[in-house]
């Protein structure tokens, strides 16, 4: 008598190749696991670098943040510098005056003066600059800012009026002491044409300045103005 529930050869071969096709990737299979290897690690490297990247914008943002506040928020405390008896530095914070004046301090800053108070530029921005600083050398209410004030309001002088047609070049030829307090400034002056630059004629000034000192307590006008220079009175002569 056979036994009918065993199993014949042709049901093992079956079963053998379906257990060899289970476990053998068809090549959709292989073909997709190797585009998810490689796409998969370039998506990874993306996230990675894009971690990265916002992580450098933050630091990059509080630092400027940072350094926008620092700039807003600091303070400059100008200073002078003396030798004592022991020939050793000490600093004297926030000086009122300064009571010795060389010579040559004296020249440099009344040429610069000058300078500042006498030229035209096309530049609007940079000859307000030049007349913001004379400001530091002027007391209000002195006989020499009322003049600088009337120059600057007469339409023959007017360094607006003249800056729409001509810019104006000044040279210092010289300063020398009068005597005093007392100095005497020459200088010239060239018109030139906007546009052309054509040069007009060359126009030779002199002017008698008479220095004073004034106690300075603004820490913004101590940093620009350290000596406590200014200009009381002043009188301009054109001689050609």
């Amino acid at each position: 008598m056979s036994d009918r529930n065993a199993p014949r050869p042709e049901d093992k071969a079956t079963k053998e190749d379906k257990a060899t096709k289970v476990s053998r990737p068809s090549p959709e299979d292989r073909a997709r696991a190797a585009w998810e290897d490689r796409h998969a690690s370039l998506a990874l490297d993306r996230d990675r670098w894009m971690r990265a990247t916002f992580a450098s914008l933050g630091l990059a943002a509080v630092a400027i943040g940072f350094g926008i506040w620092a700039a807003f928020s600091s303070e400059y405390v100008p200073y002078v510098v003396t030798i004592d008896a022991l020939n050793r530095p000490a600093a004297a914070l926030a000086p009122r005056e300064v009571t010795d004046w060389d010579d040559a301090v004296v020249r440099h800053e009344i040429g610069e003066f000058v300078r500042d108070w006498r030229s035209v530029s096309s530049d609007a921005r940079a000859m307000e600059g030049r007349l913001r600083r004379i400001q530091y050398l002027l007391e209000p209410g002195s006989a020499a800012n009322r003049k600088v004030i009337e120059w600057a309001r007469d339409p023959d002088t007017s360094p607006v009026g003249i800056a729409r047609t001509h810019t104006v070049d000044v040279a210092i030829v010289a300063v020398n002491l009068l005597g005093g307090r007392s100095w005497l400034v020459e200088w010239t002056e060239i018109r030139r044409a906007l546009g052309t630059g054509r040069a007009g004629e060359v126009r030779r000034f002199q002017g008698t300045f008479v220095l004073g000192r004034r106690a300075v307590r603004d820490a913004a006008v101590l940093l620009r103005n350290p000596l406590g220079m200014v200009v009381e009175d002043f009188d301009i002569v054109r001689k050609a």
